[in-house]
């Protein structure tokens, strides 16, 4: 496990003790939790309080804004966003931040919340990797640490150990457990965001094992604070909509890459779920009605065929059938080494089988997105997940050529391709950001 954390100043043994997690753990702390969920949540707002949430909730979700930003953005006078900013600030939630740019006059002063009004972990439950971050409400990052999942040893063991990278992520931390607010989790299955359960997850082997497991429940009861659990490619995309590539756009694609494959969709500056939270399926769309067999039960989805799974697998098959390869060579001759960054490593060397196989999966892609982008329009679509990060120009050029073969002439000349520049814990970033919003919640209603 490698482990990150920032200084945050000495506190006291009792902050700093960690205690051994449980997967089935204490009923109160799930209780305790409920509680704070439901007092944060009033019935009815008061149109005050209203005011004042939404001007809270723009000063979170926009860099620095000042105050004639807030005024612009919600019709309110100038002297009503005024009052309603002076009110937040005695109440400790925001702060000056600085001066903003302008031509001329007097320049306006930036509005921020209090980087240590609270703080939240977010988890990456990947297939592969588990990652484990600590940020402040703003979404610094002041701890991170990352391990291997190792899926293979069972949900429990699972759940054990990534309950224990979290205890110590709070530990190691320096940050005081009363400061800890809320958890977020991605994970990498099917889910049910709205009440927090894994439905399940279509790897080998791993479908009966992650069946209808309450995630956010367990967390609640272990940690005892207010909790969320979502779909990774969903929170990649909430993590880029604030902190990459997506900030100065409303209407974007975000489509993730790996040994699955996933998307998720933001219109009008909002993360489009579907009527029934599942939006984004990307991987599970049906692009040879006679491919092969997916994990889902269907026959030839794109992830069955063009995932970074599969094309590991079309590779070593090529490797077992005699194709000459220099993936070969780059893994001694074992190829349960080979890997999506080994297959590109080839392919940039001019290997044939590599280049076959990348052009092959890369072409089913753009074919699934071309019907995308004809049905959506986006302004830009953003890929994450390590086969477009290790691949970049090699993929996207052929990526463009497709659409523009497939898609309307208009959508396709107008949509932008761009590869993700956020670190690897970016699902992990996301999921703690959306917890943040929620934690914004209850912080504003222990002022009032």
């Amino acid at each position: 496990m490698r482990t990150y954390h920032a200084d945050r100043g000495k506190h006291s043994s009792r902050d700093r003790k960690t205690k051994e997690p449980v997967v089935r753990p204490r009923e109160t702390a799930l209780d305790s939790a409920a509680q704070n969920r439901q007092a944060t949540r009033p019935k009815v707002w008061s149109k005050s309080a209203q005011r004042e949430l939404t001007l809270l909730r723009l000063i979170h979700s926009n860099h620095n804004p000042s105050r004639i930003e807030l005024a612009k953005r919600t019709g309110a006078s100038a002297g009503s966003v005024t009052a309603i900013v002076q009110r937040l600030i005695t109440r400790g939630l925001v702060i000056e931040s600085g001066k903003g740019a302008t031509n001329s006059g007097r320049k306006p002063v930036s509005l921020s919340l209090r980087h240590d009004l609270a703080y939240v972990v977010g988890v990456d439950l990947g297939s592969f990797f588990s990652r484990v971050i600590i940020t402040d409400i703003l979404g610094n990052i002041c701890y991170r640490s990352e391990a291997e999942t190792i899926m293979a040893e069972g949900r429990e063991q699972v759940l054990s150990r990534t309950f224990r990278a979290i205890h110590t992520a709070i530990g190691q931390s320096q940050i005081p457990r009363s400061a800890i607010k809320g958890i977020g989790m991605a994970h990498s299955g099917v889910v049910d965001s709205q009440s927090g359960v894994v439905l399940c997850f279509p790897r080998p082997g791993q479908m009966t094992q992650w069946r209808n497991v309450p995630l956010r429940d367990m967390l609640e009861k272990e940690f005892g604070v207010p909790s969320l659990m979502d779909d990774s490619a969903r929170m990649m995309a909430v993590a880029e909509k604030h902190f990459g590539l997506g900030r100065q756009v409303s209407d974007f694609l975000f489509i993730e890459v790996g040994m699955g494959m996933g998307a998720s969709i933001f219109i009008d500056g909002r993360l489009y779920r579907g009527g029934g939270g599942g939006a984004g399926e990307f991987g599970h769309m049906t692009v040879n009605e006679n491919g092969p067999l997916c994990s889902c039960g269907n026959n030839g989805c794109l992830e069955a065929i063009a995932s970074c799974a599969a094309l590991i697998q079309a590779v070593r098959a090529g490797i077992q059938q005699g194709v000459n390869s220099k993936v070969n060579e780059l893994v001694d001759g074992d190829l349960n080494r080979i890997s999506i960054e080994i297959i590109i490593r080839a392919a940039k060397e001019n290997d044939t089988l590599a280049l076959r196989v990348l052009d092959e999966g890369v072409s089913h892609i753009g074919v699934a997105l071309a019907d995308v982008i004809n049905l959506l329009n986006p302004t830009i679509v953003i890929f994450g997940g390590p086969l477009f990060r290790e691949g970049q120009e090699l993929l996207l050029d052929r990526l463009r050529q497709v659409i523009r073969q497939r898609a309307l002439e208009k959508s396709a000349n107008e949509v932008q391709l761009k590869i993700s520049d956020l670190p690897s814990e970016a699902a992990a970033l996301g999921a703690a950001r959306l917890m943040s919003e929620e934690v914004l919640e209850h912080l504003y209603v222990g002022t009032i």
